[in-house]
């Protein structure tokens, strides 16, 4: 992988340089942030596999349209509901004015649950799903065998496969994420969330401006999926794009202009 590694190696400096990672007031969460920002932020929250590094090509660009963004990790091992009640109380912590916040795949399905009267303006979900069924058969999302595996054994299953795809970005970044950015109770406990997602209550989710993004290309939402998720929220606005299931990583230039025309 050693030219994964070179591809990684300067944007991940980049963003340590630019956006330094610091544990949030509750210590659940932990955040990356330019020291002078400007903009209105956008809270960038990565899927189950992912890491506030994936997004280390579209943080820049997302600064450079006149934003300020807020890479946030967060652990798998909370409740939906709290996930998103800890990322609104960080928004809070922060002082963020009228920011935007922005889940990606598990993410997306979470961030549903923010309060509409909370501190978040608008949400944009990317790749979001309505429900585990949807994401069936696909072999990433077996429950049982997701929860019969060990949470070590799981993260070097998910290791050995970024290892062993061709150099590029993505498998890079996974590669790493699986060697030790993300705890492996993390991604287990994200992964069997995700495996046992049901539909978010209307009465319960976000009232708000909503901006629905997916992917045509998007291997593990598939079409059907995504015309689910789409109807879903009929109210929503809706920006198809390319860039698979990462396309923050895929194509960051996309992704970056659809957040900047989203908001």
């Amino acid at each position: 992988m050693a030219a994964g590694v070179h591809l990684t190696g300067e944007p991940l400096a980049a963003l340590d340089a630019a956006f330094p990672k610091t544990q949030g007031a509750d210590g659940a969460l932990s955040f990356r942030r330019s020291a002078s920002p400007s903009g209105r932020p956008v809270v960038l929250l990565p899927g189950a596999s992912g890491t506030s590094e994936f997004f280390c090509l579209a943080a820049p660009l997302l600064a450079a349209g006149g934003v300020d963004p807020v890479l946030v990790d967060y652990p798998g091992t909370l409740a939906p509901r709290e996930l998103a009640r800890r990322t609104e109380r960080l928004a809070r912590d922060l002082g963020l004015a009228a920011p935007v916040a922005l889940g990606c795949s598990y993410s997306a399905w979470w961030l549903q649950h923010a309060a509409t009267d909370g501190p978040f303006d608008a949400l944009i979900l990317c790749n979001g799903f309505v429900e585990a069924e949807d994401l069936k058969p696909h072999p990433l999302f077996d429950h049982a065998a997701i929860a019969a595996t060990p949470a070590e054994t799981l993260r070097e299953e998910w290791r050995a496969r970024a290892a062993s795809a061709p150099p590029a970005m993505l498998s890079e970044l996974l590669l790493q994420a699986m060697s030790g950015w993300l705890a492996a109770e993390d991604l287990k406990g994200r992964l069997l969330e995700v495996t046992s997602s049901l539909p978010v209550p209307l009465g319960e989710r976000f009232a708000g401006p909503v901006t629905v993004v997916d992917c045509h290309d998007d291997p593990i939402v598939g079409e059907r999926a995504r015309a689910l998720f789409r109807d879903s929220w009929p109210e929503a606005a809706h920006r198809e794009i390319s860039g698979g299931h990462y396309p923050y990583v895929n194509a960051p230039e996309e992704f970056a202009r659809t957040v900047l025309a989203a908001i």
